[in-house]
Parts: structure tokens; sequence; C-alpha cells
């Protein structure tokens, strides 16, 4: 049994499969996970190059639907949802009243219903607020144990998610989503969106359907270059290619603007923490969020302190080696006056100073397959 701090911790539908394939497995947010299967680098590299599947399965899944549901989820989203087209799938913040960052997820727009995805750290909170505030009609549910998260990622992304659905993914445009069948027999959610840098696809499916669709997934690529990968990959990818995690580069205190978000805010509706936002977001920032190049071969982690000279200019949120550019880059906040790509200060690892180098992120840019 798996216990931190006296609890339980949460296991994955597919746990035994992951198991059987090798998982090493690792706590975060409340559930033993998949940290990797054969290394770290392999499977960063596979995503580079062919592809990967993820269990994304510990993400939250919330269900908005009823007579005013989109109104209604406006109001706690950053997003103008009644302005985008059925079937789009895009990236949302959720404000606190004093404008900081509550939380944040993928919005699903399907026929009849909303689908928001959220980290397993802000699910309880935002199920939470969300259902305390639905008007009479709209129905708000938690659906986290109804549909898994499998996630193909990579520059084959298409090729290999084609073999199994008869849904043409040539037609499913980055940021889109559709209702389809893979296997066969299983109805699924089909997005196309990641948080790697490269194409990729995220199916939602009933657990019924989840494990054959997975092994089918890797049956295909038995021949084709297809491996599994676990959340240490994701996070190597996601710092490569800029992206952000609640708990790391973003929380309760962190303004939109630091982090660089302001673009995933449309100020065309009403939305808890408008009024808060758009009068702080004209005031000078006190930190900004900016990608490095570190030198050597010691990778920063969360915490490790950046200087210039002998003055504390910021800290790093997440640190990792990257197998595209074989050197440890970093996400790390630091004074705006330091913040100018090509600026060079220093980060302390373990009581000694490496040089570092303020890069413009993203670090990587996805490559069409085949070029």
């Amino acid at each position: 049994m798996s216990r931190k701090e006296g609890k339980r911790l949460k296991r994955l539908f597919l746990h035994n499969l992951h198991n059987r394939l090798g998982a090493h497995f690792v706590e975060y947010g409340g559930w033993e996970l998949p940290l990797y299967y054969e290394s770290i680098i392999t499977e960063h590299t596979y995503v580079r190059v062919s592809s990967a599947i993820f269990d994304l399965s510990y993400l939250g899944r919330i269900e908005v639907s009823g007579e005013g549901a989109e109104s209604f989820l406006e109001r706690h989203t950053t997003r103008s949802i009644s302005r985008k087209m059925l079937g789009r799938g895009f990236y949302t913040l959720m404000l606190n009243e004093g404008g900081t960052i509550f939380a944040d997820g993928m919005v699903y727009k399907l026929s009849g219903r909303i689908i928001l995805s959220t980290n397993p750290l802000v699910t309880e909170k935002v199920y939470k607020r969300l259902k305390d505030d639905a008007p009479s009609g709209v129905s708000v549910r938690d659906v986290s144990e109804e549909l898994l998260c499998l996630s193909i990622q990579g520059r084959r992304a298409q090729f290999h998610l084609q073999r199994l659905t008869d849904m043409e993914l040539v037609r499913l445009k980055s940021g889109s989503s559709c209702e389809a069948y893979v296997v066969g027999a299983y109805e699924a959610v089909i997005g196309r969106v990641g948080y790697t840098g490269e194409d990729g696809f995220e199916i939602l499916i009933h657990p019924s359907g989840g494990e054959q669709f997975y092994s089918a997934v890797l049956e295909v690529g038995t021949s084709e270059y297809l491996i599994p990968a676990g959340i240490g990959a994701r996070n190597s990818l996601r710092i490569e290619a800029g992206f952000l995690l609640y708990d790391a580069e973003i929380d309760d205190n962190t303004f939109p603007t630091e982090a660089g978000l302001e673009r995933f805010i449309d100020t065309d509706h009403d939305f808890i923490g408008k009024e808060a936002y758009l009068k702080r977001k004209e005031e000078p920032k006190t930190r900004c969020l900016v990608t490095l190049n570190v030198e050597g071969r010691r990778i920063p982690r969360e915490g490790a302190q950046l200087f210039a000279g002998n003055e504390l200019v910021g800290a790093v949120t997440r640190g990792t080696y990257s197998p595209v550019l074989s050197r440890p880059i970093a996400l790390a906040y630091i004074k705006p006056e330091f913040s100018l790509p090509g600026t060079e200060i220093n980060v302390e690892i373990r009581g000694k100073r490496a040089k570092a180098t303020v890069v413009r992120k993203p670090l990587y840019i996805k490559k069409l397959a085949g070029r």
C-alpha cells in the first residue's frame, strides 16, 4: 500500500497494466503515477522523433451541461466560451476575486456538454466552486472516474492514432476536438491538443475500453516506434516547450502577466477577477517568468536561487535536462530588469554557482513529421 502522510495514494484505473509494463512509480498530487518505464530521456526522445502514449487519467474531468451552461462557465473562466466554435479544445485560466490564478485547465466544447480538464491539485476546489455557484438547470458533475484520459504525443502521433480510428484525423485541426470511435467499438472524445510542444491527441474514453485501446496503441507501436511514457518525460518536454504547471510556475498567488499568460484572457466578457485583473495589469511587474540555459551538467531544482553578482534576483521553479539541447534548462521567476534574453546570471546548485543565460521561450519548436 502506497501512503503519504497517512493517506492512501490514488491509483490509475490502468495501474496494473503500467506495472506489467515495468513502470517506475512516483507520488504526485495524491496519485501513484508512472515516472518512467525505460528512462525519462528515452521517452522524451521518442516524443521528439516519433511518438509515445501517456496515461493522464489523474487529471480531473468536470462536466458542465444544461441550459445556460456556456454563460455560467464563462463567468468562471477567462476565455469566451460562447465565441468558440463547437468542437474547440482550448486552454483557460480561472481567477480569484483579486485577479490571481485560481486554477487552469483545458476546455472541450462538445455537443450538449462542456468538459473542463484540470490539474489534480485543483480539481476538488474547482468542482466545489462550480457546483456551489451553478444555477438551476445547470449540471456540474465530476466525471473523472467515468472517463480515462490517454494521450498520444509526438511527430508521428497522427499516423499512429489513425490506425485505430475511422475519423479522418487530417481534418482535425490543432485545438479542435470531436467524438469518434476508436478500436472499432468504443466511443471517445478526441482532442488535438497537448503539453509537449509536438503534435498530439488526448483521448477521453470510458474505462471499459481503456485497456483495449492502450494495448492496441502499444501493438501499433511494436513496429512503428511508439512506447509508453511517464510524467518524468512529460515534465521535461513541457519545460522545453515553455508550458507551465500549476504549483510550479503558477498558483493562487500568481498574477497572469507575471507568467506571460495574458494572451489567454478574453476581456470581452465578465468573469470572476476581471475587475482586479484589469486594474493590476497596468501596474509595474515585480517579477517575470523566464527560461534559462544553464552551463555545465548540474540541473537546477525547484527553489534554486538566481544571482546577479551578489544580488538575489530570482528563483527556479523547475529544472531538467534537455535531451534536444544536451544541457540543463530551467523555468524561473526573476526581477524584470534581468528578464531580457541574453542576460547572464548565476544559479546556485548544491552550494555552487553555475552560469545561466536568459533565452527566448520556447526552447523547442516542433517540426512537421517528414521534414
